[in-house]
Order: structure tokens, then sequence, then C-alpha cells
């Protein structure tokens, strides 16, 4: 699972996990079973192609996933969360 930032605005952020589709790994699995045991559910869920790869791609806000962001970031293969907002205030 990677992991990628999107900043809408200064203020409105998004987080991605991307599942690779031909390639599920027990880490996977582990993110999907974190998710399932703190009830966190995708805002939206889509497939995408990129670079020849397909994934699965959960997208989540950011303020969502407070508090659980770093545990799902220490699981994913690589993550992109440079400007990532911890203010709760801001974001």
């Amino acid at each position: 699972m990677k992991m990628e930032l999107l900043s809408l605005s200064p203020t409105e952020q998004r987080i991605l996990l991307l599942f690779e589709s031909a390639n599920i790994s027990s880490r996977d699995e582990q993110v999907d079973e974190y998710l399932h045991a703190h009830e966190l559910e995708p805002k939206r869920q889509y497939s995408e192609t990129r670079e020849g790869t397909d994934y699965l791609i959960y997208y989540f806000g950011g303020c969502y996933l407070e508090g659980h962001i770093d545990q799902l970031a220490s699981m994913a293969s690589e993550a992109n969360l440079e400007g990532l907002i911890h203010d709760k205030e801001s974001a």
C-alpha cells in the first residue's frame, strides 16, 4: 500500500491509500483489518491505472484519519505526506 497526500486548498487535504490490484500483500490485508477495526471507511473507492499498474484507491478526508495517519504510514511501502496539516483547527 502506498499513501499520498492531496492538498485541495491551504486548509483542505485528502489522503489516498493505493493498493496494487494484481499484487495484494499481507501488509495490505493488515491495512484493511486496521481500517475495519477502527470503523474507518473511505469517502470514495475507485480503480485507477498509473504507469501501467492498476490500483484500488481509497480516498479519505484528511481530518477523518486524524489520529490514524502515523499508524497507516508505518504500514505503507511508500508514504508521501509532505505538507500534511496536523493542526485540527486548520484541517
